[in-house]
């Protein structure tokens, strides 16, 4: 093994160690100070690695082991007492396969890095060194997917991909038919509502904007769909939701509204999915008549209950639900959270239609 070996070994180790972090974000997208410093070590890790294999600098075996030193160090606190300036990784967590993996490969790094001799003795011929990291990495990034927060496997939400499934199975409190149901109802939706891929096309069917657009989400409303009997009808939604970003909507979800004078609590709304699904209403939405006199919501309530000068309340008691087309780390059935979350019939804390009632 040449002298400049050791380094490039340790670059091995690192940028698989990076790469594990790299799954990592995906995995804290609804707590973005973590999946930010994920991010961040993913690609210094990757970044020292790729550097310590192609440039001929001694320089580079102290970077590589100081960028490493970071990591491991991170893992040991995170696991032990939480980190608590970073939101999502404030709580300790058990070690699991992921991050262990993650952390021995950093550890690798450090070795090798620090210590050439041992490098020397394990020379190429007797170890390959990507190949043990391939070993390593490529384990830790296939079980990312059930790394655990601190919930036991049961708990709901779950993070949403509709290319990759439904994750709906075995949470506590569903019965068969519930899960059933709930799936299928996705399933319907993720057909049916293309047909509104273009908000252009729902505006000529009938369904009318509120003008949330200043939320990030713009909602359409169908007033005849509201009055027209059905329930969680994939092919006649009550509202169809889309993504705002300036002049481009994008079709994320369907909201779905029961019947007229029907209680949020209603067996026919609880039991459909039963846990799975949290119905909501809005009680504290502001609005006042914009062009062509249609409704558009200008904000909520403040503290004193009262709207803005020229706007009004409108206690919406309409239970209602989403169904995500797109993902969502909050399940196919969260709801938009800030402004537009809604009231349901549970405690803040108790919900599990949005991100601040999951745990990690």
């Amino acid at each position: 093994m040449t002298d400049s070996a050791p380094v490039r070994v340790a670059g091995i180790f690192s940028i698989a160690s990076g790469l594990v972090h790299g799954v990592a974000v995906g995995l804290h997208t609804d707590h973005p100070a973590a999946a930010r410093t994920f991010a961040v070590l993913a690609v210094v890790q990757v970044a020292a690695g790729l550097a310590s294999m192609f440039v001929e600098d001694g320089r580079l075996r102290g970077v590589v082991a100081v960028v490493n030193v970071v990591s491991v160090i991170g893992w040991v606190v995170a696991k032990t007492s939480g980190i608590g300036f970073i939101d999502g990784l404030g709580k300790s967590e058990a070690v699991q396969a992921t991050d262990l993996l993650c952390a021995i490969l950093a550890a690798l790094a450090i070795l090798f890095a620090v210590a050439p001799g041992m490098s020397t003795k394990l020379s190429l011929e007797r170890l390959s060194a990507t190949a043990l990291a391939v070993v390593l990495a490529v384990p830790a990034m296939v079980t990312a997917s059930s790394h655990n927060h601190g919930t036991s496997t049961t708990d709901w939400p779950r993070p949403y991909f509709p290319g990759i499934g439904i994750d709906i199975e075995g949470v506590d409190g569903v019965s068969k038919e519930q899960e059933d149901r709930a799936r299928q109802l996705v399933l319907d939706t993720q057909r049916d509502l293309m047909r509104w891929s273009d908000h252009r096309v729902a505006e000529e069917e009938g369904w009318i904007s509120i003008s949330d657009e200043e939320t990030g989400y713009e909602h359409f409303v169908n007033p005849m769909k509201i009055v027209d009997g059905k329930f969680l009808d994939s092919s006649s939604p009550e509202s169809i939701v889309y993504k705002a970003y300036g002049e481009t909507r994008i079709l994320v979800s369907a909201m779905y509204m029961a019947n007229f004078r029907t209680a949020i609590d209603d067996p026919e709304l609880t039991d459909y999915a039963g846990p799975l699904m949290q119905w909501h209403i809005h009680d504290n939405l502001c609005w006042k008549l914009g062009d062509g006199m249609l409704p558009v919501i200008t904000g909520i309530t403040d503290g004193n209950d009262k709207c803005p000068a020229g706007s009004r309340r409108a206690n919406v008691q309409i239970p209602m639900v989403h169904v995500w087309v797109v993902p969502h780390p909050c399940g196919p059935f969260a709801a938009v959270e800030g402004l537009a979350e809604g009231q349901a019939a549970v405690p803040t804390k108790e919900r599990v239609d949005i991100c601040g009632s999951h745990s990690h």
